[in-house]
């Protein structure tokens, strides 16, 4: 279940004094009230209207949340392929900041703001507050708060002068990265690094290792290793971030494929959280398929049952399964998830032009 609306319906209540029995009255059994406001059951917009009236909460427009949550999507998207429009979206969904608050859209826009607090350092947001809304995240709005933990991290605010400035020329390097000026953010990183030195603070020098390390992992594979290993050795904390992008980045390559396997292996033992403990047996699926040591794949397929992709892995383990077409659909769906599936898109694609007259003949392509 994720719809937040049952959260602010027991806060409210519970702010008026008013009882379960009270407040269901007329629209739903206590029961069936008590599963809504903890997150157990999502009910219709007629009784989230109804209970909304009862305790003199306003309703945002049908029309105009539409529009916003056309938005975000937008924002989003934006975000992933890097345009520049994003701003001017942006800008606009920032004109509702107090409107959304009884809206179902609400989880969503606190996830937008985190996003747009690393490219204006007037939006004030913390990754503590967004994540104390995790369980009414659907899957897609987890992928985007964990790629968001794992690419770039948010300083917690401090009444520290330098400890804000460091916070707002990370996230001018963070916009700089997002448009793709790599070698502009990779200095700015540097510096912030420098300062994060001076200050003494190994959780801040550590978060900003990673920000490092994500940067360099399309550029310099050796280079991103240092950095997140010097991360992890400098707050454990970071260790799950470190090993899991890694050792996912190393299996793509032919020559560190078994080092990338090692870290893989590692950060799953250490790792404390069930969305990355998912996250690692996916990767360590693919690698296990790529050596074709099915009966590892076959192992950890097993518990895998929490993956979104469980439908792309099950195709993997069938014999000549770069040749089926469904598996070819999925790929193209979901090349832009992560980079471990642009991976399996690319070399899925080398493997259809080799055998190409095999293909051909039987209407694959």
């Amino acid at each position: 279940m994720n719809d937040y609306r049952g959260l602010l319906i027991k806060k409210q209540r519970k702010a008026l004094d008013i009882s379960l029995e009270a407040l269901s009255h007329g629209v739903c059994s206590p029961s069936y009230l008590s599963k809504i406001e903890n997150n157990i059951l999502v009910a219709n917009d007629d009784i989230y209207n109804l209970l909304f009236k009862k305790l003199g909460i306003s309703t945002m427009d049908t029309i105009k949340e539409e529009k916003i949550k056309q938005m975000l999507d937008l924002f989003f998207k934006y975000y992933m392929s890097s345009d520049s429009k994003i701003f001017k979206v942006m800008d606009e969904l920032l004109e509702y900041k107090d409107e959304v608050v009884s809206s179902y859209l609400f989880v969503q826009y606190q996830l937008f703001l985190l996003y747009a607090s690393e490219m204006n350092s007037q939006i004030n947001i913390s990754l503590a507050e967004v994540e104390a809304y995790y369980s009414y995240m659907d899957d897609s709005e987890r992928e985007y708060f964990n790629l968001f933990r794992l690419s770039s991290g948010n300083m917690e605010l401090s009444d520290n002068e330098e400890w804000i400035f460091i916070r707002r020329l990370k996230a001018k390097a963070n916009l700089y990265a997002y448009q793709k000026n790599v070698f502009v953010a990779y200095d700015l990183y540097k510096t912030c690094l420098n300062y994060a030195v001076e200050l003494g603070n190994k959780t801040l020098i550590a978060e900003i290792l990673c920000s490092l390390g994500w940067i360099c992992l399309d550029i310099d594979l050796n280079q991103a290793e240092k950095y997140y290993t010097s991360a992890a050795q400098y707050d454990s904390r970071y260790r799950m971030l470190a090993f899991y992008n890694l050792g996912a980045t190393m299996i793509q390559h032919k020559d560190c494929m078994e080092k990338g396997n090692q870290y893989l292996k590692k950060g799953l033992k250490s790792c404390t959280d069930d969305f990355f403990a998912v996250k690692y047996k996916e990767a360590l699926f693919v690698y296990a398929i790529l050596k074709e040591n099915i009966r590892d794949a076959k192992r950890l397929i097993k518990e895998l049952d929490d993956s979104k992709y469980i439908d792309v892995f099950s195709m993997m383990l069938n014999e000549d399964y770069q040749l089926n077409v469904g598996y070819q659909n999925r790929l193209k769906e979901l090349k832009n998830d992560s980079s471990l599936f642009k991976f399996l898109f690319i070399k899925n694609c080398e493997y259809l032009h080799k055998y190409k007259e095999i293909c051909v003949a039987n209407n694959f392509i």
